[in-house]
């Protein structure tokens, strides 16, 4: 019998690097930014709130890693939401960038009200020592509308082939009960088991919201997941707490 597919993949909003942070600032924290996510062994990553200069930034800490991304306006306009994919076992195969609302392919299409476009970055691969296809999507949802939420993840479900293994994550600016999570529920996607929150608000508090989530169709098995909550000399990264899995695809 071949031995099944294990999988590591995290999720991490880095926050975005114009915001007016003061000593919380992009400038001042993006070294221990850059070390966490080197400390999360991730095989797959998914990012929020990243600007292109803190992509490059990060490209460059963190040699090996393929990403694919898009601005939430095209190109490399906008934030996006990237997938970085560690170099070694995974091929990617298909890569693209969808947007929620009524002409999903077109960029900076947006849903009613809402702030800003919103993305989701999509992969399909192939795990070149078992020949097995999955997809992994990472998003960021609406900050403002539970409708514009729960309208994304329908979508983002009905973008999902249910016979290929898959992996959502990202930031869902919704807790684990949230309706926002339902469409994926109902899709068969089950969430990973981790505990704590995940937004802190720079405080490093370990109680706050859990808004960011990892997801999995039931052709997977969760092994471990966690919040992790690494502080190298003493700076928060973010002001969220990245989130990790490992999974396995058996044979």
């Amino acid at each position: 019998m071949e031995p099944g597919l294990q999988l590591r993949v995290a999720t991490f909003n880095i926050r975005n690097g114009r915001a007016l942070d003061g000593w919380n600032a992009w400038w001042f924290r993006r070294g221990a930014t850059a070390a966490v996510i080197g400390g999360l062994g991730a095989d797959v990553l998914g990012l929020q709130e990243v600007y292109e200069f803190q992509r490059a930034y990060l490209a460059r800490r963190l040699p090996g890693l393929q990403w694919f991304t898009q601005g939430r306006s095209g190109g490399r306009s906008g934030e996006q939401s990237p997938i970085a994919v560690s170099g070694g076992f995974i091929r990617v195969l298909e890569h693209r960038t969808r947007w929620y609302g009524d002409t999903p392919d077109v960029p900076a299409t947006a849903l009613p009200d809402a702030s800003f476009p919103r993305i989701a970055t999509l992969i399909r691969c192939r795990d070149q020592r078992t020949a097995r296809e999955f997809t992994v999507v990472n998003t960021h949802l609406d900050e403002r509308h539970t409708a514009n939420r729960v309208a994304s993840t329908r979508q983002l479900a009905g973008w999902l082939d249910p016979d290929l293994p898959a992996v959502v994550m990202g930031d869902f600016n919704a807790g684990p009960r949230d309706e926002a999570l339902r469409p994926l529920l109902d899709a068969g996607l089950r969430p990973a088991p981790l505990t704590g929150g995940t937004m802190h608000h720079f405080t490093g508090a370990s109680d706050g919201r859990r808004i960011d989530h990892i997801l999995a169709s039931p052709h997977w098995t969760y092994e471990d997941a966690e919040v992790v909550r690494e502080q190298p000399g003493g700076r928060v990264p973010s002001d969220h707490w990245p989130a990790r899995a490992t999974l396995r695809l058996d044979a």
